[in-house]
């Protein structure tokens, strides 16, 4: 701390975020409270607490940073840019401005009036807010020059704050280009960095544009990261539940100081040292939400979004009981679709697909590639290939990639098998040609699922160990908040990691577990396929295989491979 008392303000940069501005009079919510605030405008009651539910079944926990605090909530909050992404879809974009009209109306709190003073003596300001509150503390102290070196980096409410970062759809790309320049410019200016208020969570943007830095990117830099909390000033000098930035922030070469507190009383001490006016007794806080009005009918269309987003499909099957009266056909043909996927009705899927007519060129090509892909997931793999290949030879644009990324999952499945992996090598090659190297500008799902595949495609193809791409995939689906998906990255992460010195009560463990979360989703294809992990044998009866085959609608053929691979391994002698 003394260090940065001595550091001049002018050579301090301040990343800051949503809790400087919950003190009175600004009187904005926290993370949680808006979270509730936007599950009670926008969904039915008790939508959030299946969330959580769902969160605590599969072991998505939070600790606290500070370990002398109270851990409030164990589950893990959904995403809320994920939530505002789903209720823009149901209830229209101008949901998302309506549940945070507050902002726009905030006052400045006492430590926006410090931050004013910071940047009034040539400080930087880069800050996640959507509020204008340093500008309005700026103002009213008549402190014009520095309204420059404020970055809203997620945009803001003023009149050129631009769209607001507050959906998963404006998140998920990263920074544009000349915004993560401005972002890594404004973070290197200055030999210090105060962190302040942020959680650290913005993994989508300012985690990549950090890591991004080459290992000496940030050498030399000093950070101070204040983590709010109502005990004594204390440093933490454990590394685990850390946001995931401060690993960035060490690898680009900056120390980093972590240090549990409570805000004003830093901050008091800092511009005491500094020479900034006393920071002064905090305000009462005087919440008063905006008043948002909604059409309660899509309160049931927004849920069955919801839940088939994030992969809960304990709830989506509930909710396609009695569908929702104005979801639309488009909807409950996508619900539809995915829980009879996870129900391994595989059949039934492939005959529901082949009713449907299509009404837009991308339900068509949803259409042939589901089909294709139940194909696929049966084992009938050279109908998969047949079927995804002529109709991949005559798309282009996304419809092409879409069919090739499936016609991949098959490829990379004959790869495993001997009697295919022969003609599936150098097709495999060719296919790599179609493909197109993905990037994040193409959002969380093509970008991770398609990295995924043509690392699996290029490791196997050259029979070499695969890499971390799964566990790397699996890792940005749970930040985007999809449950299953995380899940299902966890499961290539576990076949691609196996080895058999691995011991057998771990082994137990691990697969159980995975069993266990895909189980608790509602997807129980997921959860009987993992009788088909490496060293399965050494966890599940040839019983449990039996009782599995028969609930799924795997091809006979395929079921028998299954069995014979199975029981082979099991008697194999040691």
């Amino acid at each position: 701390m003394n260090w940065l008392i001595s550091t001049a303000p002018e050579d301090v940069t301040v990343l800051s975020g949503a809790g400087i501005s919950v003190e009175g009079p600004s009187s904005l919510p926290t993370g949680w409270e808006l979270t509730e605030r936007i599950f009670t405008a926008y969904f039915p009651p008790g939508t959030l607490n299946r969330v959580l539910s769902a969160h605590l079944d599969i072991g998505w926990n939070v600790t606290p940073p500070c370990p002398d605090d109270p851990p409030g909530t164990d589950a893990r909050p959904p995403r809320l840019e994920t939530v505002l992404g789903v209720v823009a879809r149901a209830h229209g974009g101008r949901a998302v401005d309506d549940s945070v009209a507050d902002v726009a109306r905030a006052a400045s709190n006492r430590l926006h009036r410090f931050l004013a003073h910071h940047v009034a003596r040539g400080g930087i300001n880069l800050t996640a807010n959507f509020d204008l509150c340093i500008e309005k503390a700026i103002a009213a102290h008549g402190h014009a020059p520095g309204m420059d070196r404020i970055l809203h980096f997620h945009g803001s409410t003023g009149p050129r704050g631009g769209v607001l970062g507050a959906t998963l759809e404006r998140i998920e790309k990263g920074f544009p280009p000349d915004l993560a320049n401005r972002f890594i410019t404004g973070l290197r200016a200055r030999p210090a960095l105060l962190v302040l208020g942020y959680s650290g969570s913005d993994f989508f943007d300012v985690d990549v544009a950090v890591h991004s830095l080459a290992a000496d990117g940030l050498a030399g830099m000093r950070v101070l990261w204040l983590l709010h909390s109502t005990h004594a000033p204390h440093f933490v000098t454990a590394d685990k539940d850390l946001p995931p930035l401060v690993t960035g922030l060490r690898r680009a070469g900056a120390q980093v100081d972590l240090l549990c507190g409570p805000t004003s009383f830093v901050l008091d001490l800092l511009g005491r040292g500094w020479g900034f006016p006393p920071l002064g007794d905090a305000e009462a806080r005087r919440p008063s939400p905006p008043v948002i009005t909604v059409d309660d009918s899509l309160r049931e269309v927004a849920a069955l979004e919801l839940f088939l987003e994030i992969g809960v499909f304990t709830q989506v099957r509930k909710m396609l009981a009695t569908p929702p009266a104005k979801a639309s056909p488009a909807l409950v043909r996508s619900a539809t679709s995915a829980t009879l996927w996870e129900l391994g009705r595989w059949n039934d899927l492939r005959q529901y697909w082949r009713r449907v007519r299509p009404a837009t060129a991308e339900e068509r090509i949803q259409r042939l590639e589901r089909i294709g892909a139940t194909w696929w997931v049966q084992g009938r793999l050279v109908p998969a290939y047949l079927w995804l290949t002529w109709h991949r030879r005559h798309a282009d644009g996304e419809a092409k990639q879409v069919l090739a990324e499936t016609e991949g999952r098959v490829l990379e499945h004959m790869l495993r098998t001997p009697d295919l992996a022969w003609f599936a090598r150098p097709v495999a090659k060719r296919l790599l040609d179609v493909l197109e190297v993905p990037t994040q500008a193409a959002g969380v799902r093509p970008y991770r699922t398609r990295s995924d595949l043509r690392s699996s495609l290029e490791h196997a193809i050259a029979g070499s160990a695969r890499d971390d791409h799964a566990s790397v995939s699996s890792e940005w689906f749970g930040q985007a908040g999809s449950l299953l998906a995380w899940i299902t990255y966890r499961h290539r992460t576990l076949r691609d990691t196996y080895h058999p010195s691995v011991d057998v009560a771990e082994l137990n463990a691990r697969y159980r577990k995975l069993r266990d979360q895909y189980s608790a989703l509602g997807s129980f294809s997921g959860a009987l396929r993992t009788v088909l992990l490496p060293g399965a044998e050494r966890v599940f009866t040839t019983r449990e295989v039996l009782n599995d085959l028969r609930r799924l609608q795997h091809a006979p053929w395929h079921r028998i491979r299954i069995l014979v691979r199975h029981w082979h391994a099991k008697h194999r002698p040691v």
